[in-house]
């Protein structure tokens, strides 16, 4: 049996680069929107005001059932200004009218967003090579952004570009391995000098902190 999206996303925990920009640029009130399982949200419950939305619930709300609310992330159920910051993370991709979402983005927060989504650059080395990252293949993504596009998105939406960078480093060590052949002794000796000589060049991720203009 095919695995669901929402189970997929009930197995994601926290990730360190996404909770660093939560620390560093967060405030003391954050709404995470399209927050899935509601990781970040349990996560700093204790430390900070935090609220999750996503379009449907999930069993895992129900650790701290106050702090989550179905809602479209087009229409968010807040007033104006009604948090320090807004996160939402890999959602936009998966939105209609990501336009929208931004604006109420934009409306919800008093100073920040927090953004991340896939990283669809496509290198040189990649295009020669046939490979493209997974989200390409998922039929839920209508949205795909690189670097620049996501800028100019959140820009015309109301924001300035405070940050932007790529997090989550791929390991291709794996792929090279078996396409090598190699195994025993020299699989270990080739997986450490790959993973040292490939760190972060390529990355699957990409996030943002906007200011609200």
């Amino acid at each position: 049996m095919n695995e669901s999206a929402q189970q997929r996303y009930a197995r994601r925990g926290t990730n360190k680069y996404r909770m660093q920009a939560l620390l560093e640029y967060g405030g003391e009130a954050i709404l995470d929107v399209g927050c899935g399982s509601g990781a970040y949200v349990l996560a700093l419950a204790d430390e900070r005001r935090i609220e999750g939305v996503d379009f449907s619930a999930f069993d895992s709300w129900a650790e701290r059932p106050s702090l989550f609310k179905t809602a479209s992330a087009t229409d968010l159920p807040y007033g104006d200004g009604s948090f320090d910051t807004v996160c939402s993370f890999e959602t936009l991709e998966h939105l209609a009218d990501p336009d929208q979402a931004l604006r109420e983005f934009h409306r919800v927060c008093r100073n920040n967003i927090i953004i991340s989504v896939p990283n669809c650059e496509i290198t040189e080395g990649m295009r020669r090579s046939n490979l493209l990252y997974s989200h390409w293949g998922d039929p839920t993504h209508c949205n795909f952004y690189n670097m620049e596009t996501i800028k100019e998105t959140v820009i015309k939406n109301g924001f300035a570009v405070e940050k932007a960078y790529y997090i989550n480093p791929i390991n291709i060590t794996p792929f090279i391995m078996e396409a090598l052949g190699l195994s025993g002794i020299m699989l270990k000796v080739g997986s450490r000098l790959l993973k040292r000589s490939s760190r972060g060049k390529h990355h699957i991720t990409t996030l943002l902190v906007g200011r609200k203009a």
